[in-house]
């Protein structure tokens, strides 16, 4: 007879935490469905008030799932399978045909973070940052930036193959500045900064501290 009353004062007590709880406070819930192959599959995208949010690739039967895939910081690329018959690069054509449809139709907001690596050496600071929404349209932006003169030379990834293509401000030559760039993308590799993915370099979305 005793616990009764413990049990009702416990629930009363949820109920004025969730009557004094803002919705701005609460991570906020999307779904967008999209066909692919004759199959139907859901975005789901989890965003809490502070930035922090993982997207979910979801196929469904019926009522329950038979595929889930994550987007574990929503950078337009998926990390994880977590079950289904599926490999990730096939997951991930799947995925970036979803964002491209979700864009399509004015239903897909890119996240602020930017995925930038910077590296300090001799007076020199390095940045790589990787620019695209998903897997088969990312490309790198490599620049050099002189600390004392302020002078910047900037050169352009444009497969994020780890190969620059491009020269668009400097005195180098385009195999001085790749040996520099491939300098600087092992050291970001080397501290779990950068990464390969569908033989693509590429700099995860997390802080970025510079290095000496």
């Amino acid at each position: 007879m005793m616990c009764k009353p413990k049990i009702l004062l416990l629930l009363l007590s949820g109920l004025n935490i969730l009557e004094c709880s803002s919705s701005k406070d609460l991570p906020t819930r999307t779904d967008f469905s999209f066909e692919f192959d004759q199959h139907t599959y859901h975005i789901i995208s989890i965003s809490a008030p502070d930035g922090e949010g993982y997207n979910y690739l979801i196929q469904y039967e019926g009522k329950e799932s038979v595929l889930r895939t994550m987007d574990t910081n929503q950078d337009g690329i998926l990390d994880l399978v977590q079950y289904g018959e599926i490999s990730l690069d096939e997951a991930n054509k799947i995925y970036t045909y979803g964002i491209q449809q979700a864009i399509a139709q004015q239903k897909f907001k890119a996240r602020k973070d930017k995925r930038i690596f910077t590296h300090t050496e001799n007076n020199l600071k390095y940045t790589i940052q990787t620019i695209g929404f998903y897997s088969d349209l990312l490309y790198n932006r490599f620049e050099i930036s002189n600390i004392s003169t302020g002078e910047n030379e900037l050169f352009f990834d444009m497969d994020a193959d780890g190969k620059l293509d491009k020269i668009e401000q400097s005195d180098r030559t385009l195999d001085d500045a790749r040996a520099l760039y491939q300098k600087i993308i092992q050291i970001g590799m080397s501290k779990n900064l950068i990464e390969v993915r569908f033989e693509k370099y590429i700099v995860l979305v997390a802080p970025q501290e510079e290095a000496s």
